[in-house]
Parts: C-alpha cells; structure tokens; sequence
C-alpha cells in the first residue's frame, strides 16, 4: 500500500488570512515528504471558502519547488471548466517542471454554483469530460493529432512542449466512477480508480468496487491486480473530546459539500452556511466511520478498509474543517512513525504488502485522427 497527503484548503473562519493557509499546507507537504509519502494531491474549486485552491496546476508546480521526491497531483482537475488544447500543455508544463513527478487526477465536477459562472453546464459534463480527456491522451501522446468531436473540433494540430513521463503522466479518476462508459474507460486505460465514503462506512464503496471487479475480469484483467486508491479523513489523537471535534470539523465539510452538490447551499461573502444534512451520522459514527483514534485504532481501521477494498493507495486528508496546523502536523508526525510502519507491517505479515504495478495505455475515442 502507497499512501499520500490530500490537501483540500478550506478556510473556515474570516480571521484568517489566506497566506496563512497556503503556508500550512507547506509545511504539511514538506513533513509528508520527509515521512516517505508518495503523493502530495490538490483540490479544485471555485468562488467560495470550501477550498482556497482554483488551480491544482499552479498548486502541483508551487509545491515542486519546495520538494525533491514527493510527487505533485491534481486531485481533481475538473475538466469541463477548461479548454483542452490549454490544460494539455499545462499539464505538460507542470510535469516538466517537476522532473516527472506530476500525477493527473481529473473529474467531471459536480458543483452547479461553479459551473454557472463559467458560463458552462453541468448537464453536459459527463459528455465534455470523456472528450477533454480524450484531447489531452492525443495532445500528450501524438506528434500530430486532430479531433471531431459533439463539443470540440480541433484541426490538425501538435503541441510544443511534451510531459517527461511517457507517454503520459500516470492518471486517476474521480466523479464520473458511476458512469458506465467511463467505468470501461478506465479499466481498459488501467487509470486509477479515486473514492472516498465521506462519513460513510468503508462498506459504501462496496457496490462501485465490485462492478470494476466484474469489468476487468470481463477484459482479461486480474481484479485483484488492478489499482484502486481512497480517501479517508484522518486524525490521530489519544483524546476522545478530540476525536470528537475532529470530527465535527470533518462534517462540516462534508456538510458544505452536500449542500454544494444539492443546491441547497446558502452564502454569506464567500462562506457557505452549514446545514445539517438528511439522514447523516451521528457524531459518534462518524468518530468510527473516519480514521479518528490513536494510532493502534487508525492501523486497525486502515487494514479493516483494505480487508473490504484491497486498495493499493490511502490520502489522508487532514486538515478539514479547519483542524489547527498543530494537530495535523501531530497527526503527520504519527502517521510517520507509527500508523505507516504498522500497517505496512502488518500487510506484509498477511502476504498483502504489494502494491500493482500501474500500468496505462490511453484509449482513443473514435473522434480522434
């Protein structure tokens, strides 16, 4: 198993500033690299204080040049807000400037509030997503390409500056892990699956992970051979009031989030208002359903997840709600010493310590020439 930090950005309260936050996430990238974790992730989204981060490129190159090993991800470019000849050389740029250690996270979004004012529609992201992605896969891995597609017509073209990884920077997806023609896209490219259960059980994920067990046994693939990484909120404490407030902070998120994807979402400035959500947890759930306790808890939650998923990848998503910088790096420092080795350990004991090789062919749609 592989293990990486998510940063989403939030800020919860006006007083701070948002050079504080960026500075945060900093020193948490840099700590996250010292402890050996593979993959510093960074959200989108847009015109309001559920993230303070409009540009997971511009976030990947700034992290670059403050880090040497640890790699730089869009997690997730959400993809119909961009034109595809732009992003594509944007991404190649990002991964020249890193050395090759960009990873491409894309999705399709799901915030009609942001899409509205770029003057685009939701209803059509699941259509415009399958062909942006189609146009990077050809502008980063043909000399000379052309595309006809329902929502973009590029003419015979080539882009100047290519990605360091070849063909491509590895890819993940998330959003669109429901979609039938994307579910098949996936596993045939051998992308990277990216979940989360929110506050849910581990146990939510089953339905999604199963159907793309059934997908590559039906094109030849092993399922158990196949990537699969998750999410999870995490705070490692030995205090149960704690626990408890992180995990208050940790559905305040999602609580914003929900509301974002329902519409029901109400502003004052730029803050959403929280509201609480039908049928969510109590907090004494969520207290379970996250990985929230001290370390032996979080490792027993860990491989408990891995038992239900065998997943090859984990991001640790700390710093929700606004959790003060001092627990998440505590929590960084645990996760480190601790809860890594433990579960690693552990994997290792029960002959589960490898993680599938990730191996990736873009499939080109029938519009490309």
């Amino acid at each position: 198993m592989k293990f990486d930090l998510f940063n989403l950005m939030q800020k919860r309260d006006e007083s701070w500033k948002d050079t504080d936050v960026f500075d945060d996430v900093k020193d948490q990238i840099m700590l996250a690299e010292e402890t050996g974790m593979e993959t510093a992730w960074f959200a989108e989204h847009h015109f309001n204080n559920y993230s303070l981060c409009p540009s997971p490129l511009m976030a990947a190159a700034w992290a670059a040049g403050f880090t040497s090993k640890i790699r730089v991800g869009s997690a997730v470019l959400v993809l119909p807000l961009y034109n595809p000849m732009r992003v594509a050389q944007e991404i190649a740029m990002v991964d020249t400037v890193s050395n090759g250690r960009f990873v491409l996270g894309v999705g399709s979004g799901y915030q009609e509030y942001e899409f509205v004012r770029f003057g685009t529609k939701l209803s059509a992201n699941i259509e415009t997503t399958m062909e942006i992605l189609d146009i990077i896969e050809l502008a980063l891995t043909q000399a000379v390409f052309k595309y006809d597609g329902k929502h973009f017509q590029i003419p015979e073209t080539q882009i100047a500056i290519k990605s360091v990884q070849k063909p491509m920077p590895e890819t993940w997806v998330a959003g669109l892990l429901n979609v039938p023609t994307m579910q098949e896209r996936v596993a045939r490219s051998g992308y990277v699956p990216f979940l989360t259960p929110s506050w849910s059980p581990i146990e939510s994920l089953n339905r999604v992970h199963e159907t793309y067990g059934s997908i590559y046994e039906r094109i030849g693939k092993d399922p158990a051979k196949q990537p699969l990484s998750i999410m999870r909120f995490t705070h490692i404490t030995d205090s149960k009031d704690e626990a408890r407030d992180a995990a208050e902070r940790a559905r305040y998120s999602s609580r914003v989030s929900l509301a974002l994807r329902l519409k029901y979402e109400k502003f004052n400035g730029i803050y959403v208002e929280e509201a609480p959500a039908q049928d969510e947890p109590s907090l004494d759930e969520m207290v379970d359903n996250y990985l929230i306790g001290d370390s032996e808890t979080v490792i027993e939650k860990i491989l408990h997840d891995h038992e239900v998923l065998g997943h090859s990848h984990v991001a640790f998503n700390l710093q929700l709600g606004g959790v003060p910088h001092d627990r998440v790096m505590k929590t960084l420092e645990k996760l480190g010493s601790d809860v890594i080795p433990g579960v690693k350990k552990a994997l290792k004991e029960r002959g589960a310590d490898e993680a599938p090789v990730i191996r990736q062919q873009p499939q080109f749609a029938q519009a490309a020439e």
